[in-house]
C-alpha cells in the first residue's frame, strides 16, 4: 500500500494535480477518519503520498540542454557501434562531461574504446510529432543517451586508451559481438547478441513482426527475464557449491548489477537489478524472493531515484508482469496439475499465462497487435532462452579452445534454429495477427483494477467468478472501448520528414490515404530505406487513429518520398482501390507497391482530369490533373503529371498538388477550373519551382501546409515560395517546425492547428 500511494503521489505531481490530490487527501482523512481512529498505517499511507510529490517536485521533471544551431568540436569516446540497414555506422559516444550522445557516420569504423574530436551540431532527441507517438526522446533516456550530433564529422581519431578502466566493459561487449557474429549465421548471431546484452540488431522486417505477433520480442531486449536467468544460475551454481544462504544472496546481488553493466546499464536492466536486488535480500533473509514487500519496496527505491520513469510503459510493463505473476501463477498452476498436467509443465505454462493477463493491454499499446498465442510461443521459447544465454556464454570463454568453442557454437545454431522455428510456427496460426488500436489509460486502468479485485478474491476464495467476469468485461473494453464518435471531416498532414503522407476521413468514418511517406530512392538497395518510413511513422500512425483498412491510397507520383510507405500500408492494412498517375517508373518501392497489390487484388484506379470521386457523406473529390498528354520536357515529368484534386466538404474545399511545379500550374490556369479553396498542400515541399505567384492568387488559401523535412538537403521550401505565400496573406504550417498539421472541418467552418508549436 505504501508504494502504490508513493507512486500515485509521484504521478499525481508528473501530471500538475499534486496540489488537487494532496488536499483531497487530507479532506478525506480530516472528515472521515474520526481522530479516535486515526492508526499508524493510516497515517504512513498519507506520508508515503506527501513524500512522493515531493520526491518527483525535486526530481521528477528534468530539464534538457538546450539544442545548439552552431557546428562545435566535441571530444568524445565510441564506447558503441551498430551498422544500420542503410549501410552507415551508428555510433555512441561519450562526451568530455560524460553524457552519452549518437551520431551517423560512414566509412571505416572507428574501434570501441577510440578517442575521437567531433564537428557536429548538438540536438535534443524528438518529442512526438505525430498525435499518439511514442517519444524518441523518452526511448532514448532510457538508454541513458542525451543527445544527437547532427551533420556529425569526425575530424581526428586516436587509439584506445587501453588503461582506461571506464572502457573495459564497452570494449568487452565490442568483442562479444564480433565474435558472434563472426561465427554465427544470422539471425541466430543478432537475436543472441540482443538477449545476452541488449544489442540492438537489425533483423529482417517480417521477423521482427514474427516475434511481435507471437509476444516473444521481449527475449530481444536485455531486461527481467535475462537478469532472472543469471540470477537463478548464479545463486543456483553457488548453493550447489555449499555457499550459505546469505553469502550465496549477496555474491549473485553483485553479478546481477556487473550483468546490468555489461548490458549497457539501460533502465529496464538496471530496474530489473533492482528488483532482483530485493528479492535476493529476501532471500538473505530467509524470506520468499517473491513476494509484494520485495516488489513494492522495489517499486519505491526505483520511482524514488528517477521519478520520470513511472510514466513509462517499461516501468508499467515491468511491474505489471511480476505483479500478476505473484498474484495468479499459483492459483494457475494448481489448476493445471488439478488436471494432469505434469508439474514442470504447469508452473511453466502458468507463469506464462500470468504474465499475458498482466500485461497484454501493455503490449497492444506498444505494439499495437494482441497476440493471441504468446502464452504458448513463450512456453515454447523461452526456457530455451536461458540454455541459449549459458551456452552462448560458454562460447565466449571457449574463444581460445577451437574445438570447444566450435561445439558450442553449433549447440547454439541448434538451439537458435529452435526459438526462429517456434516463432514463425506460432506466428502462422490462423489469427495470430490481430491489429490493435492503443487502449485508452482509463480502459487500461479498469481492467488493472479487476485484476487487482480478482486477485483478492482468489486469495480470499470468495466472488471468484464475479471478478473474473469484471476482468472480462473490462478486457472487452480495452479491445473495443466506446469512442466519442467525430462526425466531422478529419485532414492530417502526417510529420513523415521530407516526404508527404495525408490522411483523410470524412464525416461517416471512411479513410483515404493520399501518399505514403518513405525516401528518395537513390541506388538498387534504396527501396527498404524508402519502405522503412511507412512501417515506422505511417502504418503506426493508421492504426493509432483507430484505422485496421483504407478505402482507398492515392499516390500523387511514383517518386520514393511519396510512394515509400505504400508496400507496407498496403500489406498491413490493405484497401479497396488504388488510385495512381499511370506513369511508368522503375523506382523499387513504388514497384513493390504495385506487387503488394497486385498479390492483394486491390483495384487500380487512374483518376484523370475531369473525374468527381463522391464517398455518400458530403465528401467530393474532384480531379484536375494530370490530363493527358503528359506533361513533357519539364524539369521532372513525373512531378509535373501528379495528381492534382480538390476535396470539397461542405464550404470546404482543400487543394491537393503533389509535386506539381510551374508547368502544371500554368496548365491548370489555363483550362479555367475554378481552383478556390481554404487550404493549399504546397506543391513539392515548398521548391522554387512552383507555389507561383498567380497559381497562389487563383486559389486564395487562407492556409497553406508544406511538408517538408528538417534540415533537409534541398532547401525546402524556398525563401521565394514562402514569401510569395506570406504576400497572399495565407497562414504558414510547415511539418519541419509544426510536426503533424490537422485540419478540422464541419461543413461550415474549417479549423486549422498544429501538433507541436513553431519553432
Amino acid at each position: 500500500m505504501c508504494a502504490i500511494c508513493f507512486l500515485s503521489g509521484i504521478e499525481c505531481e508528473l501530471v500538475g494535480s499534486s496540489v488537487v490530490a494532496l488536499c483531497g487527501s487530507l479532506v478525506f482523512a480530516i472528515g472521515v477518519w474520526p481522530r479516535r481512529s486515526w492508526s499508524t498505517p493510516r497515517l504512513i499511507v498519507l506520508v508515503a503520498f506527501a513524500l512522493g510529490v515531493a520526491d518527483a517536485a525535486l526530481a521528477g521533471h528534468p530539464t534538457p540542454g538546450a539544442a545548439d544551431e552552431h557546428y562545435h568540436r566535441f571530444p568524445a569516446t565510441v564506447v558503441d557501434q551498430r551498422p544500420a540497414s542503410d549501410g552507415s555506422l551508428s555510433l555512441t559516444i561519450r562526451l568530455a562531461d560524460g553524457a552519452l550522445a549518437t551520431m551517423e557516420t560512414r566509412g571505416p569504423p572507428p574501434s570501441v574504446g577510440a578517442r575521437l574530436t567531433i564537428r557536429a551540431k548538438r540536438d535534443l532527441f524528438d518529442d512526438p510529432r505525430n498525435p499518439g507517438e511514442p517519444s524518441e526522446r523518452e526511448m532514448e533516456r532510457e538508454r541513458g543517451i542525451s543527445w544527437r550530433l547532427t551533420g556529425a564529422e569526425i575530424m581526428t581519431s586516436a587509439p584506445v586508451d587501453a588503461a582506461d578502466a571506464s572502457l573495459w566493459i564497452p570494449r568487452l561487449r565490442a568483442w562479444a559481438s564480433q565474435r558472434l557474429h563472426a561465427t554465427l549465421a544470422e539471425p541466430g548471431a543478432t537475436i543472441l547478441a540482443g538477449a545476452m546484452w541488449g544489442e540492438r540488431g537489425d533483423l529482417p522486417p517480417d521477423l521482427r513482426a514474427d516475434f511481435q505477433d507471437t509476444g516473444t520480442v521481449h527475449i530481444l531486449v536485455t531486461a527481467g527475464l535475462h537478469l532472472g536467468v543469471i540470477a537463478a544460475l548464479c545463486l543456483g551454481l553457488l548453493r550447489s557449491l555449499r555457499c550459505g544462504r546469505i553469502s550465496a544472496s549477496l555474491a549473485t546481488i553483485a553479478i546481477v548489477w556487473l550483468y546490468a553493466a555489461f548490458s549497457g546499464d539501460h533502465l529496464p536492466s538496471v530496474r530489473a537489478a533492482t528488483m532482483l536486488t530485493f528479492g535476493l535480500a529476501a532471500v538473505a533473509a530467509g524470506r520468499e524472493a517473491l513476494s509484494w514487500n520485495a516488489l513494492g519496496a522495489a517499486a519505491i527505491a526505483i520511482g524514488g531515484l528517477d521519478p520520470a520513469s513511472v510514466q513509462s510503459l517499461s516501468f508499467a510493463l515491468s511491474f505489471s508482469c511480476v505483479a500478476s505473476i505473484l498474484a495468479f501463477a499459483k492459483p494457475l498452476a494448481h489448476a493445471l496439475a488439478d488436471r494432469g498436467i505434469p508439474k514442470l509443465l504447469s508452473e511453466l505454462g502458468a507463469v506464462s499465462i500470468a504474465t499475458q493477463i498482466g500485461t497484454w493491454p501493455l503490449t497492444a499499446a506498444s505494439f499495437l497487435v494482441i497476440a493471441p498465442y504468446a502464452a504458448l510461443a513463450n512456453i515454447a521459447v523461452v526456457p530455451v532462452v536461458g540454455v541459449v544465454m549459458l551456452v552462448g556464454f560458454a562460447a565466449l570463454l571457449a574463444a581460445p579452445v577451437p574445438l570447444a568453442a566450435s561445439a558450442a557454437n553449433n549447440i547454439l545454431t541448434s538451439l537458435l534454429d529452435w526459438i526462429v522455428a517456434c516463432v514463425r510456427s506460432v506466428s502462422a496460426l490462423p489469427g495470430a495477427h490481430v491489429i490493435a488500436t492503443p487502449p485508452p489509460a482509463w480502459a487500461i486502468s479498469a481492467y488493472d483494477l479487476m485484476l487487482v479485485a480478482a486477485s483478492v478474491s482468489i486469495a480470499r476464495r470468495q466472488h471468484v467468478a464475479v471478478s473474473f467476469g469484471l476482468v472480462a468485461l473490462t478486457g472487452t473494453l480495452c479491445l473495443w472501448p466506446p469512442r466519442v464518435a467525430n462526425h466531422d471531416l478529419a485532414i492530417t498532414v502526417i510529420d513523415v520528414g521530407q516526404a508527404d503522407a495525408i490522411l483523410i476521413r470524412t464525416p461517416a468514418g471512411h479513410a483515404f490515404l493520399v501518399d505514403a511517406g518513405g525516401r528518395l530512392e537513390r541506388g538498387n538497395d534504396a527501396g527498404s530505406q524508402a519502405e522503412a518510413i511507412g512501417e515506422r511513422i505511417v502504418v503506426p500512425f493508421l492504426i493509432r487513429q483507430g484505422i485496421h483498412h483504407l478505402d482507398a491510397v492515392l499516390l500523387s507520383h511514383p517518386h520514393g518520398d511519396h510512394a515509400g510507405g505504400l508496400a507496407p500500408v498496403l500489406r498491413s492494412l490493405g484497401a479497396n482501390g488504388f488510385a495512381d498517375s499511370g506513369q511508368t517508373y522503375p523506382g523499387h518501392a513504388y514497384r513493390d507497391a504495385l506487387d503488394v497489390a497486385a498479390a492483394a487484388h486491390v483495384p487500380m484506379l487512374e483518376p484523370r482530369g475531369g473525374d468527381v470521386w463522391t464517398t455518400g457523406d458530403g465528401v467530393t473529390l474532384r480531379f484536375y490533373g494530370p490530363t493527358l498528354p503528359y506533361i513533357t520536357g519539364s524539369r521532372s515529368d513525373i512531378n509535373s503529371n501528379s495528381l492534382v484534386f480538390r476535396l470539397e466538404y461542405g464550404g470546404t474545399r482543400m487543394l491537393f498538388t503533389g509535386d506539381a511545379g510551374a508547368e502544371t500550374e500554368q496548365r491548370l490556369l489555363a483550362s479555367g477550373d475554378d481552383l478556390r479553396a481554404d487550404v493549399l498542400k504546397v506543391g513539392h515541399h515548398g521548391s522554387a519551382y512552383g507555389t507561383t505567384p498567380a497559381f497562389v492568387r487563383a486559389v486564395g488559401a487562407s492556409v497553406a501546409i508544406v511538408s517538408v523535412g528538417r534540415h533537409n538537403l534541398f532547401g525546402h521550401p524556398a525563401p521565394t515560395t514562402i514569401e510569395t505565400l506570406r504576400a497572399s496573406g495565407a497562414r504558414i504550417f510547415r511539418t519541419d517546425e509544426n510536426g503533424a498539421v490537422l485540419i478540422d472541418s464541419d461543413g461550415i467552418r474549417m479549423a486549422a492547428n498544429a501538433w507541436l508549436p513553431g519553432r
